[in-house]
């Protein structure tokens, strides 16, 4: 008996898949680098018609942008997106975290293993291995630790959640377009701790602290921190991803 052919949306999600795999694992798609649709299909043995929808479907998160009579390129974040996203990010995870305390709907096992993920970021950060490759692992870990802090709280602040998970990949777009310090690194892992120990204790007001510090940075005051002109290196994990 011959096998039914694979779905439309199977077919899309593969496509999906085999693109943010591109982007953020193999590193063989940077931001500007333009998608053949012909090249896709040929590679990945399927009709143009579901490349399509998840070439839409990556449009939609903000990892994709579409051209007209130019085609489809990976999207490259400038600097003033970027802390656009932080921006958002910053008032949702707010939302997120106060209702969880108010709602006492933190667990001391989920807090313990974002912890152990932050102790996972620590031990790299300290780690004697390739400054290039130890900003790209931190990267990673750096999301891992978002992910995971974006779904504390089982059933609590659904739409909160989905907007946040959104809002990762593009956050780990910047992250790879603007590698970490070892400075900023060590400046994440202590701001991570610092919010760990406000969840435990459940201090509304110092937690709003060290999430709307990021409010009050922007691409100006970057420039200005830093001296030089369009410099946004020395304090982007720092103060804005923490």
């Amino acid at each position: 008996m011959e096998s039914m052919p694979e779905s439309s949306g199977k077919l899309k999600e593969i496509v999906v898949i085999h693109l943010r795999k591109q982007i953020f694992e193999e590193r063989g798609l940077r931001g500007g680098d333009r998608i053949s649709e012909r090249e896709l299909s040929r590679v990945l043995g399927m009709s143009r018609a579901p490349i399509r929808e998840a070439l839409k479907e990556l449009e939609e998160q903000g990892l994709i942008i579409s051209e007209k009579y130019r085609g489809w390129f990976v999207a490259d974040f400038r600097e003033e997106e970027f802390f656009e996203i932080n921006q958002i990010r910053s008032l949702l995870e707010y939302n997120l975290l106060e209702t969880l305390i108010q709602r006492n709907a933190l667990r001391t096992d989920e807090l313990d293993h974002a912890q152990r993920l932050n102790d996972d970021l620590r031990s790299i950060v300290f780690s004697d291995i390739p400054s290039h490759e130890k900003a790209r692992e931190c990267a990673e870990k750096e999301i891992l630790f978002h992910l995971f802090l974006d779904t504390l709280g089982t059933g609590h602040c659904f739409w909160t959640k989905k907007l946040l998970k959104n809002l990762t990949y593009q956050t780990q777009s910047a992250l790879y377009r603007w590698q970490p310090r070892e400075e900023q690194m060590k400046a994440a892992v202590e701001s991570h701790d610092r919010l760990i120990q406000c969840l435990r204790k459940g201090d509304v007001e110092k937690l709003r602290a060290i999430l709307f510090k990021r409010l009050e940075i922007g691409p100006g005051a970057i420039r200005e921190r830093s001296h030089v002109p369009g410099d946004t290196s020395e304090i982007l994990l720092k103060e804005e991803i923490s």
